[in-house]
């Protein structure tokens, strides 16, 4: 009844909210908005740029489309339910018919801090993506032939986990995690197939930052200003470290980069080429040797000292394994001209970079002329499935499909099992007041 009453009343808080808004965008100046890209950027990108438009004929590539979806569950004194479920669509050439693996991924535990219930979730997510990926390929290789496994998103865990609060929490999720990750790319490292990942939005920075590097050697200017560029993970980090140079030094950095902008690289990409093609590939270097010091041995170390011992070794030989695998580069594609660039993650090891992950401590692009006719062809393959802008690659759009969670399926379908069984197990579930509350209004 309240619910009718309310929805023939005029929004009551309409007037508030125009006045506020009027307020915040009178705030808003133009030439702040248009950002004016620095010439020796542009110039920087364009050296590392490789025209190219796809082949029309498909590859003889097995293509294998992973998505996944992920649902949670919060109860009062910190029990939290993650369940992730992913899909891998298997299309062999000259085949019509598809083959579907599926993978389902729980995780139960007592989440006591807010950062961690946003994290988990996501691993979950990926240990059931990675899975069933790993399944999907080995699959096709035993079979004889050779996959091309395309993932959603990112091959790069851009935030490694290094908080002790994530191993005291959850060790064994991380450990598999770690696993899941490292066993696929070691799979196609061993079997020579290439691993990708395709990402409609991206805010990152690496090749901006690689740019701007690069922009600084060839400049001549080395020591202390090269050193505060090197160290830097992103460009907002940059200038909070040129803001604390001397007037002098800060001029010859301002005066050379453009004053560092927040660009993130598709932004990048889209403004400076227009034309099909591709960026220079870009090996990731863990983004964990951002840090100071000997951040692995030292979170070796840390877990060792956290966790049991065999719960601590079977940590640490995941994330030995995790730094042990091939690394990623990155490659920024346009398939089409006006069209907008998409991050491209692909697996080192299909550009002829086998070796440890662990090994490179910054980002760097691959030697020229390296790794291009991988690249190449697997732009092949993924322009001949092009879609559109927003749909962009069909085999992901159907495996999308399968595998998005939708959370009214989840609430009335999955949920009541879940309940169910943990209170069967022992496990004393009360709804949290807040999720009471939206039930009794």
């Amino acid at each position: 009844m309240v619910d009718r009453l309310m929805s023939q009343v005029r929004d009551i808080f309409f007037e508030e909210f125009y006045r506020e808004l009027e307020r915040v965008v009178a705030g808003l100046r133009g030439e702040e908005l248009r950002m004016e890209m620095p010439l020796q950027l542009v110039e920087a990108l364009r050296r590392r740029w490789h025209e190219y438009e796809p082949s029309e004929d498909l590859s003889p590539l097995t293509l294998i489309g992973v998505d996944g979806g992920v649902q949670q569950s919060r109860f009062s004194h910190g029990w939290t339910v993650s369940v992730g479920r992913a899909c891998a669509l298997i299309r062999s050439p000259g085949e019509e018919a598809l083959r579907v693996r599926k993978r389902v991924k729980i995780h139960i535990g007592r989440i006591f801090d807010d950062r961690d219930r946003a994290y988990i979730p996501s691993y979950v997510r990926l240990i059931a993506e990675y899975g069933v990926a790993s399944e999907a390929a080995e699959e096709v290789v035993e079979a004889g032939g050779r996959p091309l496994v395309l993932m959603d998103g990112s091959l790069y865990l851009s935030r490694f986990p290094y908080a002790e609060r994530e191993y005291l929490s959850h060790p064994r999720l991380l450990a598999e995690l770690f696993e899941a990750m490292a066993s696929l790319h070691i799979l196609a490292r061993d079997h020579g197939f290439p691993v990708v990942a395709l990402a409609k939005d991206s805010t990152v920075f690496y090749l901006y930052m690689a740019l701007l590097r690069e922009i600084l050697a060839l400049s001549g200017i080395d020591g202390n200003l090269a050193s505060i560029v090197a160290e830097s993970p992103s460009p907002l980090s940059l200038r909070g470290k040129m803001g604390r140079l001397e007037e002098g030094e800060r001029e010859v950095l301002e005066g050379l980069l453009g004053g560092v902008k927040p660009l993130c690289d598709q932004e990048l990409v889209e403004t400076s080429v227009d034309g099909p093609g591709f960026t220079h590939p870009l090996l990731l270097a863990p983004s964990i040797y951002y840090r100071r010091g000997d951040a692995v041995p030292s979170l070796y170390r840390r877990v060792r000292e956290l966790l049991p011992g065999e719960e601590a070794e079977r940590v640490v030989s995941a994330l030995e394994a995790f730094f042990s695998r091939p690394p990623v580069a990155v490659t920024y594609w346009r398939p089409r001209r006006g069209a907008r660039p998409f991050r491209l993650d692909i697996s080192a090891s299909s550009l002829g970079y086998g070796f440890p992950m662990k090994e490179i401590r910054r980002n760097a692009f691959v030697v020229e002329g390296r790794g291009l006719d991988a690249v190449r062809e697997v732009l092949d393959h993924l322009g001949f499935w092009f879609c559109n802008p927003l749909e962009y690659n069909l085999p992901l759009r159907q495996a999308d499909r399968l595998a998005r969670f939708d959370r009214q399926l989840y609430a009335s379908r999955y949920e009541p099992f879940i309940i169910k069984r943990m209170e069967e197990r022992g496990v004393t579930l009360l709804s949290r007041v807040r999720d009471l509350r939206e039930v009794v209004a």
